[in-house]
């Protein structure tokens, strides 16, 4: 029997210390003057329109942001192509050069020497 009552005892003891963190807790929410004001109070009300302009400010603000990258994006793939046009045809114009050196260089009207230069026979 006198494990019961121990037992028994040691129950009471942590229910009545829970009771006593409930109360602090709950006593420390209520005189706490930094908390959060009851959404059914003018202020809250006032705040949460504020706060949902500010958001729908930041909102807008972002969504110019996505449109100008966006704008940039294909300005800039617009140009890419381009210089990439460019290039394709630099190095069609080259080719030909070198056919054109290698055609005469096979007829005999000039010669490249080691160093790179031409000589013209």
């Amino acid at each position: 029997m006198k494990k019961q009552y121990t037992a028994l005892l040691a129950a009471f003891a942590i229910t009545i210390c829970m009771g006593a963190a409930m109360l602090l807790v709950s006593g420390n929410a209520l005189v706490n003057r930094n908390g959060i004001p009851v959404a059914d109070s003018p202020a809250a009300a006032t705040a949460t329109a504020q706060a949902k302009t500010a958001e729908q400010a930041q909102i807008q603000q972002l969504q110019s942001l996505v449109t100008e990258y966006q704008t940039r994006e294909v300005k800039y793939q617009a140009e890419l192509k381009s210089a990439g046009q460019d290039l394709d045809r630099a190095n069609n114009q080259m080719r030909q050069y070198q056919m054109l050196l290698l055609a005469l260089q096979n007829r005999g009207y000039i010669s490249i020497d080691p160093s790179g230069r031409i000589l013209i026979q």
